[in-house]
């Protein structure tokens, strides 16, 4: 029997120690339902991580998609103005040319002989006033004192030429309309004899 009781006190546990088993237990709960809760705010923070990762990649995407559109219509933009200004650089050529053309027209209408043989008559007059008026001045030696009086009467004549053919011009444009009217006038009139008779 001593045997027993000896053991008794080797199997039994204090009372002490059980509270402090169970303090352990509970603490350990605790510690275990702490780490839970950890777990699962790391969870649930994963998984927002993982879907603003996700909405990161997709506004990624999408910006790359504008990118490559907005560098697609940059490339098009580009072409179109390297077109236009090659485009612009012909037009530009072609009125440089056109340009030239009518300068070259206008001086070939301004240097071509006219076509009116009063026109043509009076350049040929002139022309041959011109050489015998050359031809006359050649006759006289460089230093002879009748030169300068000859110039001088040469100018004086040709100052009066030009009023006369001035004045003759006016005249003629005058006095044209006034024949042609009065022409009519005399045609009409007797016109109207010849039907009395």
């Amino acid at each position: 029997m001593s045997e027993e009781t000896s053991s008794q006190p080797e199997d039994t546990v204090s009372r002490s120690e059980l509270t402090n088993l169970q303090e352990q237990l509970k603490a350990t709960r605790m510690e275990r339902d702490r780490q839970i809760f950890e777990k699962s705010e790391i969870v649930a923070k994963a998984n927002a991580y993982a879907k603003e990762r996700d909405d990161v990649r997709d506004s990624l995407a999408a910006m790359t998609a504008e990118r490559d559109r907005l560098a697609a219509e940059n490339a098009g933009a580009s072409t179109k103005a390297l077109e236009t200004s090659r485009q612009l650089e012909a037009a530009n050529r072609r009125a440089d040319e056109a340009t030239a053309e009518v300068v070259r027209l206008r001086h070939a209408i301004a240097n071509a002989p006219s076509s009116d043989p009063a026109v043509v008559l009076w350049g040929l007059i002139s022309e041959k006033t011109r050489d015998g008026v050359a031809w006359v001045r050649g006759k006289f030696p460089a230093d002879s004192p009748a030169l300068p009086w000859f110039d001088k009467t040469v100018s004086l004549v040709t100052q009066i030429g030009c009023m006369a053919v001035r004045t003759t011009d006016a005249f003629i444009r005058w006095a044209v309309p006034k024949a042609i009217e009065l022409f009519n006038k005399g045609k009409a009139e007797l016109e109207a004899r010849m039907e009395k008779k």
